[in-house]
């Protein structure tokens, strides 16, 4: 399992490095064909928009799994271990309930945008397509916040299992 989930993080990471390093290389190659060549790519507009979202939305779920976030923690501070563990947990679980009505309403748009054939102007993309990192990145998120939102509850009843209860749905989740 920890293979697996190693995997898996590695695709995460590895797959933003490339999408930033393409989008980076494209822009290069964009500025250069409109100043030496005259050329302007009509796609590379569109398409950077979506890579952007793309980046975003992979960003802020890694930044979730890696508790990279920022956070006020004053009041967990203020309320010692156990109090502050069980505000972890409550802010994590109002924070995954809101990602995950932000993966339901973009799963329905994306439906929405499937049924009706809605394709991009430039590109001829399927619309459906580049909604799909919202609702898809947002199940992440609400999945790694819901998991946060257990440990800390766990460590609010039960101790701390370690370096694993520090601000507001902060820490690794990875192995």
């Amino acid at each position: 399992m920890k293979t697996i989930i190693r995997t898996l993080n590695k695709l995460e990471e590895g797959t933003l490095a490339l999408t930033l390093l393409g989008l980076a290389l494209m822009a290069f190659m964009e500025v250069v064909s409109r100043y030496v060549f005259n050329h302007s790519f009509t796609w590379f507009e569109e398409l950077s928009r979506y890579l952007g979202v793309f980046m975003t939305f992979l960003g802020a779920s890694l930044g979730v799994k890696y508790g990279t976030h920022f956070s006020m923690d004053l009041m967990v501070r203020k309320a010692g271990p156990r109090g502050g563990a069980l505000l972890n947990a409550f802010t994590c679980l109002v924070a995954a309930a809101l990602f995950c009505v932000l993966a339901y309403l973009g799963l329905e748009h994306m439906l929405k945008l499937k049924k009706f054939g809605v394709r991009s102007a430039a590109m001829q993309l399927p619309m459906y397509i580049a909604y799909l990192p919202i609702a898809l990145f947002s199940a992440t998120m609400a999945l790694r916040l819901g998991i946060r939102s257990a440990g800390q509850a766990r460590d609010a009843f039960f101790g701390p299992e370690g370096k694993g209860s520090g601000p507001a749905c902060q820490g690794n989740l990875s192995p």
